[in-house]
């Protein structure tokens, strides 16, 4: 299921999180996407180790994001491989990819705006899991312990990110970087083992921006994923990330850990600039 106000998610075959666990490896091999004549990512390869937080940096335009959506089978590709877990899946369907732990965010954080907080993320946990409906109307046992179960994750995920005290507010009335929050939320309910997250901080105050390092952090410790992050504030990408990747016309220009990336002068005309 892929839902461009959130996150690209599937029920998984059990209803619960699927038979893997753990953070997935992902190898991007000579990778190519095109729209007509345009290669929007032309030859890349890049490899992100089990657990690890890797930052896409670039300038707009620079294939970050197109990126991800072929990585989440939004997009299709022109040439290359893909592999998770050494599993190549560039014929895989969103859906399909999801099942394998694969979750996709989007900058844009306008989940179900009139749902309460409580609601919208009881929604993504709905999502998740196979509902019997008959079962569900006649209160049958399995049914009534699927509710509490679902009932005690969205509270562990709630009091996880404190969002006690926005639980019963309607969420397109927050602010943005409380609704990013709220996505954070519902992305743990996902059970990603590829995480990919489009600017998070994209929208929101300097201020709030900083607050979402250890929200982040939390978030990878929560989900035991791995992360591929695309986002605009460098200093949170080399404060999060162990590497860092730059890209240009939808190329890598350098990659390598945040220090490294500092002083390669690749990257430092890539983006980066004179400072």
């Amino acid at each position: 299921m892929t839902d461009r106000s959130g996150t690209v998610a599937a029920p998984a075959p059990d209803g619960g999180a699927g038979p893997r666990r753990g953070p997935a490896r992902l190898d991007i091999e000579e990778l190519v996407v095109a729209f007509g004549g345009l290669k929007a990512v032309n030859g890349v390869s890049l490899t992100v180790e089990a657990g690890a937080i890797v930052g896409l940096i670039g300038a707009n335009g620079s294939g970050k994001s197109t990126l991800l959506d072929a990585v989440s089978g939004i997009v299709p590709l022109a040439s290359g491989r893909l592999r998770l877990d050494h599993e190549d899946v560039a014929d895989y369907v969103p859906h399909e990819r999801a099942r394998l732990g694969v979750v996709r965010s989007f900058q844009d954080c306008r989940r179900y705006p009139e749902l309460t907080v409580e609601d919208t993320l009881l929604l993504c946990e709905d999502a998740r899991r196979r509902v019997d409906v008959l079962s569900t109307t006649l209160q049958l046992p399995w049914a009534r312990r699927a509710e509490k179960a679902k009932r005690r994750s969205i509270e562990r995920v709630i009091v996880s990110f404190g969002l006690e005290r926005f639980r019963t507010h309607i969420t397109g009335h927050l602010s943005t970087g409380t609704r990013r929050i709220v996505d954070l939320a519902s992305i743990v309910l996902a059970h990603p083992r590829l995480l990919l997250l489009d600017e998070p901080t994209a929208g929101i105050a300097q201020r709030e921006a900083e607050a979402f390092i250890p929200l982040l952090r939390r978030l990878h410790e929560v989900t035991d994923s791995t992360i591929l992050l695309v986002e605009h504030d460098v200093p949170l990408v080399f404060e999060l990330c162990s590497t860092v990747v730059v890209m240009q016309a939808g190329e890598v220009v350098a990659t390598g850990t945040p220090d490294v990336v500092k002083r390669d002068p690749r990257a430092l005309a890539a983006y980066l600039g004179g400072e």
